[in-house]
């Protein structure tokens, strides 16, 4: 194996190859930041769980992939849960939400809590090239199978997922087959894939390192690259509030200033931020000659 950094990485994740074979890795930890994610909401544990394997797997496929934009994993459910996204930038920037909850949430159970739904990948690129959306059926045992499931019909490419949450940690494994793999026989993934679920939460509540790849991948040569560090950042800004009041058009902005007592609050389905624009704001905002707050000198 070829070792770059020995050292536990929390919050972060590393991207490996295979030296032999024509399969790439990304082995992935979050604690500290998935508890400032998660804790911001009072969702159930198995709401919480399948978050955590969502932001997860969503940070694991941006690594591997060129772009500058974000990427998003959506679940559509229809059943206890309606909906759940989780997205990740090219700087690994992580957030996510869940919404639609009926009363009575099953445990730990994600085709009780999908149902009949769908999982939608969106790669939301400034380049109109880069832009991609794949959707495929969430019909399957878990999200790690969905995924595979996903990578299978839409990108063609084998891909395995070991996708592992709890409340204080969010980790897993992802490997992939490149494409020019046909000289691998399929034993060789199978043996990778069945090394691949060895791998338990408890070991990566420790953190991510190249000695865990080490030892999952023992009699293989793996190149490991440096950690990279995965961070809870939302988008969220006053100018995103401001431009969600002037879409309402500025007659309902006005109408809805009056309903609510002069001031029109926006909270962030994310993280929780409340932004608040009062009738100076709205008046400010259909002004031609009005600026954004976030240009104003404060």
């Amino acid at each position: 194996m070829t070792l770059v950094d020995d050292s536990i990485s929390h919050d972060a994740l590393i991207n490996f190859m295979f030296e032999t074979l024509p399969v790439r890795g990304v082995l992935a930890q979050c604690s500290g930041e998935w508890r400032d994610l998660s804790g911001l909401h009072d969702y159930p544990l198995s709401v919480r769980t399948l978050l955590g394997e969502a932001v997860v797997a969503t940070s694991m496929i941006a690594s591997t992939m060129k772009f500058d934009g974000m990427l998003t994993l959506q679940l559509h459910g229809e059943a206890a849960l309606g909906m759940l996204i989780a997205q990740c930038n090219q700087a690994l920037h992580i957030r996510g939400m869940a919404g639609e909850l009926t009363d009575n949430l099953p445990a730990g159970d994600y085709a009780a809590l999908i149902g009949a739904g769908r999982m939608t990948l969106t790669v939301d690129a400034k380049d109109a090239k880069d832009r991609y959306q794949g959707i495929v059926a969430a019909d399957a045992a878990s999200l790690a199978l969905t995924l595979k499931q996903y990578y299978r019909d839409s990108a063609q490419l084998g891909a395995h997922f070991v996708l592992l949450a709890d409340g204080a940690t969010c980790a897993g494994l992802m490997l992939q087959r490149l494409p020019d793999d046909q000289s691998m026989p399929d034993d060789d993934w199978q043996r990778l894939c069945l090394m691949a679920d060895t791998l338990s939460l408890d070991e990566l509540r420790v953190g991510a390192s190249n000695t865990l790849l080490h030892k999952l991948f023992a009699e293989d040569d793996v190149r490991a690259y440096a950690p990279r560090p995965v961070l809870f950042r939302c988008r969220c800004s006053q100018s995103r509030a401001e431009r969600a009041v002037q879409m309402l058009g500025e007659e309902d902005a006005k109408r809805l200033l009056t309903e609510r007592g002069g001031r029109i609050d926006i909270v962030c389905e994310f993280c929780n931020r409340k932004r608040s624009l009062d009738t100076i704001d709205v008046q400010r905002l259909f002004d031609p000659a009005g600026m954004s707050s976030d240009a104003r000198v404060q």
